[in-house]
C-alpha cells in the first residue's frame, strides 16, 4: 500500500496537523486490517504483550494503555472468552483481579508480530530504511516513549 496513491487535498498538505492525522487514520485502519486477520484489535494486542513479563492488575492494565477501565472490562473479557487471557484473584488484595496471559494468548501474539511486520512493511514501503527509523525515533518522542 501506497499512502501517496490516495493523499490529502494538497490545499490541506501544508498543515502537519492535519497530515499526521491522514497519516495516523489511514495507518490505524491498515493496522487494524491486519490484526483482524488474527482475530485481534490494537488495544488487545497491548493488554496481550503486557502480560508477557507477568500477571498484572486489570487496573493497572487500564492506566499502562490509557483505557478507561470500562473499556478495559470489555477488552479482558473478550480476550477471556477466546481462551487468550484468565482472570484470578489477587494474591494479596482480594479486591484486586491478576490477568495473566495464558499460553494461547503467547501463540496470538506470534501470529499478531508477524502480520505486524508486513503491515508494517506495507505501509512505510514509500520511506527507505533509514527513514523509517527516524520516523519511530520521532513518533516514539512525540508519544513520551523514547529510550
Amino acid at each position: 500500500m501506497n499512502i501517496n496513491e490516495n493523499g490529502p487535498p494538497p490545499v490541506l498538505a501544508r498543515w502537519t496537523g492535519f497530515l499526521l492525522a491522514w497519516v495516523a487514520a489511514s495507518g490505524g485502519e491498515h493496522y487494524g486490517r491486519a490484526l483482524a486477520s488474527v482475530g485481534l484489535t490494537a488495544q488487545q494486542l497491548g493488554v496481550l504483550v503486557l502480560l508477557r513479563d507477568g500477571p498484572m492488575v486489570q487496573a493497572r492494565l487500564s492506566e499502562r494503555l490509557n483505557v478507561f477501565k470500562p473499556v478495559m472490562v470489555t477488552l479482558v473479557n473478550e480476550l477471556e472468552a477466546r481462551g487468550l487471557v484468565a482472570r484470578r484473584a489477587h494474591p494479596r488484595d482480594r479486591r484486586a483481579v491478576h490477568v495473566h496471559l495464558l499460553p494461547a494468548g503467547t501463540r496470538r501474539i506470534r501470529e499478531a508480530e508477524r502480520v505486524s511486520e508486513r503491515a508494517s512493511d506495507e505501509f512505510f514501503a514509500p520511506l527507505t530504511a533509514r527513514q523509517r527509523q527516524t520516523f519511530h525515533h520521532l513518533l516514539a518522542k512525540l508519544a513520551g516513549a523514547e529510550d
